[in-house]
């Protein structure tokens, strides 16, 4: 069996409480199953011989169009799909479900038209897998990746991570949002594109990895195996989201990371809390160590930290001024009164987009479970991450990080780089960025705001530097999503939205000047 009909009859290689989704007594779930006959019987949209895209008449904001009504026609199958690609665990400690979704990701690319789509493998490395399709004078990248994050505590979702649940209008499931959304919507919008518009008029690639929550460490040597992957006129990077007032939000960019793993051992083993007198304790040494790391007013204290940070253009600090923030709904959203370090509303906004960070994510040492045990600990660990931007490098960030515990004393205070990611801002004055504007806001029927760079980070200084390419998100996240945290979910009315938006996106691109 070739296509669409190949993937649907197929069962994935996935643990067998991953596969698909179940009904609970309190949703409205029905069984992840598709229809087989999907293809063969297609609406009266997909029967009609397809129109040259030059021919066809680009619809008005307002009122159904034959886009809206091929959408709607294929909601139950878009679903369907969504659920089952989100009913992989592809966490990074799972190999298997990592190889299942990257299987997964390669046959719906062929179902969509990518005839040539494969997979591309180094050094063990869940695989790369791409594929292109289209023709035109333009080339658009689809940054994308279908690894996720860890999904516990699990006792937090209300139902389970990898039995994505349909309810209240929403989908539920780890990664639905980040990204397996907005890489399969992208793909489905291919298929929308070809059955209302005709033929593409640009050429789409796809490059869609399976370690971008890890840091990308083998993205650059996927990418060296085949270096014409990334020759394009722009980058749709991975995610997209909209803000609280509706507006969608296309950012231009994204912080870089360095994650450090710390441990100290100050004693062979635990010892009675009675020596705590004279002997050292491991959860004080690397909570000192720590703190010598930023003041109190937020700014980090490692020498030289700040020397390679670019200043803000003044496009940027235009793109700044002129973009919404809602300090109360940034509050609200994780029930907080006022912003970390004293800062104002105007001065967290800003240190938003162009400051770096210095972030404690966990600590771990001696007892923390119920009851009482008396101990001082031996050792203690710590999972530290550093935001990074332009042009501060990880590898000269994690250099000054070793200089900064030795100049202070803390010689004996480890640490390894875990991960390392170069921050990348794109040119926010390109046709790509004009484009997905102008479909956004037909969309999503609101204003869109260019975001000079988000919080977050993704491979786009691997993929897009090297020919300054623009990259830009066009996606359907909502504030309160949840993506990385317990019931992660996505709205169906924003999914359809975005989906009519990148469709669009494929012919606008074009031709934009």
């Amino acid at each position: 069996m070739s296509g669409y009909r190949a993937i649907a009859a197929r069962t994935h290689d996935v643990p067998d409480g991953a596969r698909g989704a179940r009904s609970s007594g309190h949703d409205r779930d029905e069984p992840v199953a598709r229809d087989p006959s999907a293809r063969d019987t297609p609406n009266d949209l997909a029967d009609r011989p397809r129109p040259r895209v030059h021919d066809a008449i680009l619809p008005a904001v307002g009122g159904r169009d034959d886009l809206d009504r091929y959408i709607a026609s294929q909601q139950d199958r878009f679903v369907a799909e969504l659920r089952e690609l989100c009913a992989i665990p592809c966490e990074a400690s799972d190999k298997r479900a990592l190889d299942a979704a990257a299987r997964w990701c390669r046959d719906r690319l062929r179902a969509a038209g990518f005839a040539d789509a494969r997979e591309l493998r180094v050094d063990g490395a869940p695989a790369l897998v791409v594929g292109a399709t289209g023709e035109g004078r333009r080339t658009l990248v689809g940054v994308q990746h279908y690894d996720v994050q860890p999904a516990v505590p699990l006792d937090l979702w209300k139902t389970p991570p990898y039995e994505p649940s349909q309810r209240d209008g929403a989908v539920y499931a780890r990664g639905v949002d980040d990204n397996k959304g907005h890489l399969l919507l992208r793909m489905q919008a291919v298929e929308a594109h070809r059955a209302v518009f005709g033929e593409l008029p640009i050429q789409i690639r796809f490059l869609i990895e399976g370690e971008e929550e890890s840091g990308s460490p083998n993205l650059a040597k996927l990418l060296a195996l085949e270096p014409s992957l990334t020759e394009a006129d722009g980058a749709l990077k991975e995610g997209g989201a909209i803000d609280s007032e509706g507006r969608p939000q296309l950012s231009l960019g994204g912080k870089g990371i360095l994650y450090c793993h710390f441990r100290v051992r100050t004693m062979a083993r635990d010892a009675h809390s009675g020596g705590a007198t004279h002997y050292p304790n491991a959860a004080w040494r690397l909570t000192h160590a720590l703190a010598s790391l930023m003041g109190a007013d937020g700014r980090v204290r490692i020498a030289g930290f700040y020397d390679a940070v670019r200043k803000p253009s003044a496009t940027d600090q235009d793109l700044l001024e002129r973009m919404p923030f809602d300090p109360t709904s940034v509050r609200a959203v994780v029930g907080i009164q006022r912003f970390a370090f004293g800062r104002s509303d105007g001065e967290a906004k800003r240190a938003s987009v162009f400051e770096p960070t210095c972030n404690i994510c966990g600590v771990e040492s001696g007892y923390n479970g119920p009851g009482s045990k008396t101990v001082i600990p031996a050792e203690a660990t710590a999972k530290v991450d550093f935001r990074l931007v332009p042009d501060q490098d990880p590898e000269e960030i994690a250099a000054l990080l070793r200089k900064h515990l030795d100049r202070e004393g803390f010689g004996d205070v480890e640490f390894s780089a875990e991960e390392g990611e170069h921050p990348y801002r794109g040119a926010a004055d390109a046709p790509l960025v004009r484009a997905v504007a102008a479909v956004a806001e037909e969309a999503f029927r609101k204003p869109a705001v260019l975001i000079p760079s988000s919080g977050g980070t993704s491979p786009m200084w691997v993929v897009c530097n090297a020919r300054r390419m623009p990259n830009v998100t066009l996606g359907m996240g909502h504030p309160g999503a949840g993506a990385h945290a317990p019931n992660e979910h996505i709205l169906l009315e924003n999914y359809w939205r975005a989906l009519r938006a990148t469709s669009r996106l494929y012919s606008i691109f074009a031709t934009q000047a």
